[in-house]
């Protein structure tokens, strides 16, 4: 067995967590607020089929990206050991979070549920409070000056293009 295929069996043990936060939780929200879910194929269902399915794919592609070129889990608990700073990370600090925003977001128009809106709002708070108050100096203490210059450069929450790619466009 490769490494990388070991390193992606520990992320299996990590999928626990979203499975909860995206499925089981909402589901559970859901019943209790006594809302019933069925498609009416309306425009802000398609969107939210859209959003489901781009925050999905982001998710994926951060994970791959940890487990191929950080060698490691999204896990806190089995962080990557190499620093990982491209594809989505060129252009927000928190592409899993965005991912997992959208993700949540898309959930409530595909139910058109007031409660899961108030669990997104939620779980925006708790994320912005979990990576300021841990996860940013972690990895500033794990990757020192090299995280430092990536923080001058990519934002935590708004993306953008990087500045070199800025530069070249001017």
């Amino acid at each position: 067995m490769s490494d990388l295929d070991r390193i992606r069996l520990r992320t299996l043990g990590w999928s626990v967590l979203p499975i909860t936060v995206m499925v089981l939780v909402p589901w559970l929200l859901s019943r209790l607020a006594h809302e019933t879910v069925a498609w009416h194929g309306s425009p802000g269902q398609w969107l939210g089929a859209w959003l489901l399915l781009n925050g999905l794919g982001v998710m994926g592609w951060c994970v791959n990206l940890f487990n191929v070129e950080g060698q490691g889990t999204p896990l806190p608990l089995d962080p990557p050991r190499r620093f990982v700073a491209g594809g989505p990370y060129r252009y927000v600090r928190n592409p899993m979070m965005w991912g997992l925003f959208l993700t949540l977001g898309g959930e409530a128009l595909l139910c058109r549920s007031a409660i899961l809106w108030w669990y997104l709002v939620l779980i925006i708070v708790l994320a912005s409070l979990f990576v300021r108050l841990y996860e940013e100096p972690e990895l500033t203490q794990r990757f020192g000056p090299t995280y430092g210059e990536y923080r001058r450069q990519v934002p935590r929450w708004i993306p953008r293009l990087p500045r070199q790619s800025r530069r070249r466009e001017s």
